[in-house]
């Protein structure tokens, strides 16, 4: 199904139809499609995070990738390094509004963590071969699509050969557990000059599912930024979690019947948990309130294993 390319970020329980093999150890080379060739194994390339944006680097003198930018804050550091066109691969719909009002393009082509399709391979390399000046490429945290995608166009450029390109994923951080993601740059073949390259949009087509997703993840996040602070507002909290029970049942009410019985099941202990997480906050049970957040990550890693790695 389509989103299942698109799915964005560390989400409770995002989810995939993706038959990619998870692995218990990290696969080998050549499981990965990784080629021997003559490169400077040393290389590096230079981290820039700064306010507003994470895990960024720059892979040659115009292509760096990074976190989505937080707010306009993010859109104006991206502005002050020169940045023309931020080519976004996550499922989130673009800040379109902010890029504009900071004198910035948007290019996006969601691509998901199970691998790089063919037409997201073309449109990469459209990218590379027909935007001008500094490009900025993201996912959500910066770590496996975004610098996937960015290993893509910086094949397509030139600007680094296979190995390296595999070398620049591991020091962005990208987990070998996405083995669709480094075999589909092990595997990638620059396109050659009269194959026809895909049209490039401004804000791709989101399934619902996704963005159900999407604000799921969203609403998680903030939940726990509030959690952690040293004087949570207890109506700020329990307003998050009302939203995160809604978002649970609505998903399974309008987007899941498609989907197994298990992935519903496990929809609705989630909006049974955070109706338990709400009851405990305003008991203010402090060890319990712990011990639920860390059941509910615990839910997300194995649904995350079940339907999206």
């Amino acid at each position: 199904m389509f989103w299942l390319r698109v799915i964005s970020g560390i989400c409770l329980f995002e989810i995939s139809v993706s038959v990619a093999v998870l692995f218990s150890q990290n696969p080998t080379d050549s499981e990965m499609g990784i080629v021997s060739e003559n490169v400077n194994a040393q290389r590096t390339f230079q981290s820039l995070s700064r306010p507003g944006l994470q895990n960024v680097f720059q892979i040659d003198d115009r292509i760096y990738s990074g976190s989505a930018p937080e707010g306009r804050k993010g859109f104006e550091v991206l502005k002050k390094m020169g940045i023309k066109t931020i080519v976004s691969v996550d499922g989130v719909i673009p800040k379109l509004k902010l890029a504009k009002e900071t004198g910035i393009n948007y290019v996006h082509i969601p691509i998901g963590y199970d691998g790089i399709s063919h037409e997201a391979g073309l449109a990469f390399a459209r990218v590379s071969r027909d935007l001008q000046g500094s490009i900025y490429i993201h996912c959500h945290h910066g770590r496996h699509r975004g610098p996937a995608a960015a290993a893509i166009v910086g094949l397509c450029r030139g600007s680094f050969d296979k190995k390296q390109a595999f070398l620049f994923l591991e020091q962005a951080g990208t987990s070998k557990a996405y083995a669709g993601l480094w075999r589909d740059i092990g595997g990638f073949q620059v396109p050659s000059p009269n194959i026809k390259l895909p049209n490039l949009v401004a804000s791709a087509k989101v399934d619902p599912m996704v963005m159900a997703m999407v604000n799921i993840n969203n609403q998680f996040e903030q939940l726990e930024l509030l959690n952690a602070s040293e004087s949570p507002d207890e109506k700020e909290t329990l307003q998050i979690i009302l939203l995160l029970q809604e978002g649970f049942h609505e998903t399974s009410r309008k987007h899941a019947s498609d989907y197994d019985e298990t992935f519903k099941k496990w929809l609705n202990e989630s909006e049974a948990q955070f109706k338990r997480l709400g009851t405990e906050i305003r008991k203010g049970d402090q060890e319990q309130i712990v011990s639920r957040l860390k059941s509910l990550k615990s839910q997300c890693k194995r649904c995350h294993q079940k339907y999206r790695d």
